[in-house]
Order: C-alpha cells, then sequence, then structure tokens
C-alpha cells in the first residue's frame, strides 16, 4: 500500500509542474511585451519633432481659416462680380430681413 500512495503523490506533484511552467511561460512572455512596448515608444523622438511641425502648420492654417471666415460675415465684397453677387456683414443682412420676417407673421400665431 506504500508503493501505491507514493504513485499517487508522485502523479499529484507531475501534474503541477505544467501548469507552473504555463504560468512562468505566460508571464515571461508578458514581460517581454511591455519592454518591446515601452522600446518602441522610446524610439518615437523623430515623429515627437515632426508632429510639433505638423502642429504649428495646423494651427496657422486654423488662424488664416478663421480670419478669412471673419472677414466674410462682417465685410462687403464680390462673391462673384461676373454674376453681380455681393456679400454684405451678416448683421446688416439680418438688419434687412428681419421686418420682412415679422410681417410675414401673424399675430394669431405668435
Amino acid at each position: 500500500m506504500t508503493h501505491h500512495h507514493e504513485t499517487s503523490h508522485e502523479s499529484a506533484t507531475g501534474s503541477r509542474g505544467p501548469g507552473i511552467l504555463l504560468g512562468v511561460a505566460v508571464l515571461i512572455l508578458l514581460l517581454i511585451a511591455a519592454a518591446g512596448a515601452l522600446w518602441i515608444n522610446r524610439s518615437g523622438s523623430a515623429t515627437e519633432l515632426e508632429d510639433a511641425a505638423r502642429s504649428a502648420e495646423r494651427t496657422k492654417n486654423l488662424a488664416e481659416l478663421q480670419a478669412a471666415d471673419k472677414a466674410a460675415l462682417t465685410t462687403y465684397g464680390w462673391n462673384d462680380k461676373a454674376k453681380g453677387v455681393v456679400r454684405i456683414p451678416i448683421t446688416r443682412a439680418m438688419e434687412l430681413v428681419l421686418p420682412t420676417l415679422k410681417t410675414a407673421v401673424k399675430p394669431s400665431q405668435q
């Protein structure tokens, strides 16, 4: 009986071995993946300079676009001179349209 007891004890410890080995292997793979991610992240310093240059260019383009939009909304000018289409400031356009809207709305609708 003693011999049978030792056999079952050996099989119990033998089945733990592959599980522990698998756990250690997974842990090592995770550490390698983390180290690789850190290495890739640190090697991106050259692109940071490019990103800063792109950001500055985009900021400049946005400022120019906003200035053009502001001018289009606040000044008089030609949209299409050949067709006789002009641009007027938005505040003036609202002043011209408001009386028309007031007469279009009947007192029962107010």
